[in-house]
Parts: structure tokens; C-alpha cells; sequence
């Protein structure tokens, strides 16, 4: 008798423990919705990360002043509009120092790339950071040469992409589309300064 109960004991000890750990394990096992939520968050997730990082990177080539813009797509003041190479037509800050430059393939112009290459200073320097996925910076430019564009302001996304927007002194106003990359990063050919 008592090894019947003994094995009867044991027998529901095992079903016990066995029935637990079939449990855990359909636990673990999620369905294919709950999988695809799950990766779908991870993904959002990773996404966030690297737009935070990507943020922090261009926020800081903003702030030091330290930054190329290189245009691949301009509106003119009457409304036509190129694709351009960046490596031609940029806004080039290092420090306080400016420079830039138009050129279309193909053309020679006065500064050898088809265009103009103006040289000069930052005045009024304002970034702001935006509240989510921007940054804005507005500033005068003292360039050398009448006629020459005395305000920029630029609009940046936290994956470097932007916008340029150069007002000239008679109110007329080039648009430049590109992408902002540290002058380390930048590919550019900077023509003769025509003044």
C-alpha cells in the first residue's frame, strides 16, 4: 500500500511540475499579432534613437558654427528652378567666416564655375532648436561686394536635409535645397572671389 501511494505521489508531483512548465511555456509562445507589435515597437524605438543622435550631431555643427550647406536644388527669385551640383553651390560657415557660392556645370563665370563666390562675415547669429524635429538658424551676413545677400535663415531637419533662404537687398529671395555636412564631410570646389 504504501508504494502505491508512493507512486501515486509521485505521479501527481510530475503532472504538477509538468503542467507548470507546459504553462510557462505557452506563455513565452506569443502569437504572430503580439510578434509583429512587439518588433514593431523595437523598430520605432531603434528609429528614435538614431533621429536623436542624428539631432544631436547637427545641433552641435550648428551651434559651433561649423557647417557646409550643399545645395542640389535652387528656386530663383523669378521662380525658375535647377538642380544643381552641391558641389558648386554651397554656404560654407567656419567660425564667423562665410562663403557662397552659385555655379552651373558647363558655364565658365567669373569665379571659374559659372556663377559667384562671395566671401565674408556672420552678424546676428540665432539658433533655435525647434520643438520637435528642427532646427532654425537666422542670421545677417557682411559680404564683401554691393548687392550681395545680407540675410539667410535656414531651416534644418534632425537628418541634416534643409532649406536656405537667402533674402537679397531688393526683397527678391533664392531658395536652396540640400543638405548640411561638416566641412570635414564636405565636397566642395570653392571658386575665385570676384571681389
Amino acid at each position: 500500500m504504501k508504494k502505491i501511494a508512493y507512486f501515486v505521489g509521485m505521479f501527481l508531483v510530475m503532472a504538477v511540475l509538468f503542467g507548470q512548465t507546459a504553462d510557462a511555456q505557452n506563455a513565452m509562445i506569443l502569437s504572430k499579432k503580439e510578434q509583429k507589435r512587439i518588433e514593431k515597437l523595437r523598430k520605432e524605438k531603434e528609429r528614435n534613437m538614431k533621429r536623436a543622435a542624428s539631432r544631436t550631431y547637427y545641433m552641435e555643427l550648428l551651434k559651433k558654427k561649423y557647417f557646409v550647406f550643399q545645395a542640389d536644388y535652387v528656386i530663383t527669385p523669378r521662380g525658375t528652378s535647377f538642380v544643381v551640383s552641391p558641389d558648386i553651390n554651397f554656404f560654407s560657415v567656419v567660425g564667423n567666416k562665410v562663403i557662397i557660392q552659385f555655379g552651373l556645370d558647363g558655364v565658365i563665370g567669373p569665379n571659374g564655375v559659372g556663377g559667384i563666390t562671395a566671401r565674408g562675415t556672420i552678424m546676428n547669429y540665432k539658433l533655435v532648436p525647434g520643438k520637435k524635429n528642427n532646427m532654425y538658424i537666422s542670421t545677417d551676413v557682411s559680404l564683401v561686394g554691393p548687392g550681395l545677400p545680407p540675410h539667410i535663415t535656414m531651416n534644418v531637419a534632425d537628418d541634416g536635409t534643409g532649406q536656405l533662404t537667402i533674402q537679397l537687398n531688393n526683397g527678391r529671395i533664392i531658395t536652396l535645397y540640400g543638405q548640411v555636412v561638416s566641412p570635414k564631410k564636405a565636397s566642395i570646389f570653392v571658386g575665385q572671389s570676384i571681389f
